[in-house]
């Protein structure tokens, strides 16, 4: 028997033919967003915006993303995967044309709701889909290998992007990325064979389906947030917290500093995540989840604190390598636990819930470290994050700790 009790041909077999697919429509939609993703401010700007207006149409992308995460959880376990992915695929194509027409910041914030909406759902419904042709014991390595797409498409994608813009116009590029993302999801909808295709109503019995024990009320909770996965989506938000932190300040760190070829630190850093995701998957999931995280906090509060601290590009360079190490052992693991903490009907909310921890950490990350960096200097962001890692390290321990204590078989 193979995964969740179908019958795979093989308990251990990881790359098979839909796994690939679904890895490759994921690099598509993730590099469909990084072409277009650092140059939309610009693009405001090209049109009379003002940066403040610019700023927040970018921000409005992450907000539609973090309010239809639990929502989309929802679909992915309930309507059919591969219908769902095929469409949001196609959406996110029909917003990179709407971009080519918009001249207003009105017109830029409907956009950006709208295509953040379809990335909110087809991230979830991609790694729900991708978790079935996984096996079990192999979940972290798994998605770690599906994570590499996602990696090459930020390494890919921003300078591709650019130079496409420079190259043809912004409209261009908007027209070309349409395309691109919208053959992607035509391609998947007819290589993709889907074996579990039953059809299901849509009554409310069948949207929340009753639990013996449950109100109605936690039935419905339950179909749209993963309680259980609360804590975990929130210590993986600091993940994220951390990166926004490193993308709203490190030019600004730089230009303050005198600090020439700091973006540097990105390519490094992309490319270490890179070959980490490509090796590291087994040792995770043969690790406990308690020293994986612990360290990989403790590996980023260092890495922040060397970037406060960095007044040379070989300090920022190492923080960057160093960084990359703690995300991928925190982010991956922390999903993977996600995943293996819920029944299969409920991964896609299993997904969901540890992306609204991402949402709220890319979210607020960025506003306190503003306020920060204003009152007292460029790094301090930095020196606080590294605090932040601390802090959730211990937390995390702690956590696991009373989790052992109140159920010792686990």
């Amino acid at each position: 028997m193979g995964l969740f009790g179908k019958s795979t041909g093989s308990d251990e077999k990881l790359w098979t033919k839909p796994f690939i697919i679904i890895i490759l429509n994921s690099f598509v939609a993730s590099l469909s967003y990084f072409l277009i993703h650092t140059l939309v401010t610009s693009y405001a700007l090209s049109f009379g915006a003002e940066l403040a207006a610019a700023g927040s149409a970018v921000g409005a992308f992450s907000i539609a993303a973090m309010v239809i995460r639990p929502f989309s959880g929802f679909f992915a376990d309930r309507l059919n995967k591969k219908l769902l992915l095929a469409a949001t695929t196609a959406l996110m194509g029909l917003a990179c044309v709407l971009y080519s027409f918009c001249h207003s910041v009105g017109m830029l914030f409907f956009i950006r709701i709208f295509h953040g909406i379809a990335f909110g759902v087809n991230g979830t419904v991609n790694i729900a889909l991708a978790v079935e042709y996984i096996p079990k014991s192999r979940t972290g390595e798994g998605l770690g290998y599906y994570g590499v797409g996602q990696v090459a498409s930020q390494i890919i994608g921003p300078p591709l992007g650019l130079a496409i813009k420079n190259l043809v116009g912004f409209n261009m590029l908007f027209i070309g990325d349409a395309v691109c993302t919208v053959g992607a999801a035509v391609l998947f909808f007819i290589l993709f064979q889907y074996r579990h295709t039953e059809k299901r109503s849509l009554s409310l019995k069948e949207l929340f389906p009753h639990k013996e024990g449950n109100s109605r009320f936690k039935d419905v909770i339950d179909s749209l947030l993963a309680v259980e996965c609360i804590f975990y989506a929130l210590m993986g938000g600091l993940f994220s917290m951390g990166n926004n932190i490193v993308n709203s300040f490190m030019v600004v760190l730089g230009d303050t500093r005198g600090i020439a070829n700091i973006s540097y630190f990105f390519t490094v850093n992309a490319i270490t995540l890179f070959v980490l995701r490509m090796t590291v998957g087994k040792v995770l999931d043969r690790t406990k989840l308690i020293i994986v995280v612990a360290a990989s906090m403790v590996t980023g509060a260092l890495s922040m604190a060397l970037v406060g601290w960095g007044g040379t590009l070989v300090p920022i360079l190492a923080a960057a390598v160093i960084k990359a190490f703690g995300n991928i052992g925190g982010q991956v693991s922390l999903q993977s636990a996600c995943v293996k903490k819920v029944d299969a009907a409920r991964v896609g909310v299993a997904t969901s819930t540890y992306y609204i921890g991402a949402d709220i950490g890319n979210g607020f990350g960025p506003i306190w470290g503003g306020v920060a960096a204003e009152k007292y200097g460029v790094g301090s962001p930095f020196f606080i994050m590294a605090g932040i890692f601390i802090l959730g390290a211990v937390l995390f321990a702690v956590y696991e700790f009373i989790q052992a204590k109140r159920h010792p078989g686990l």
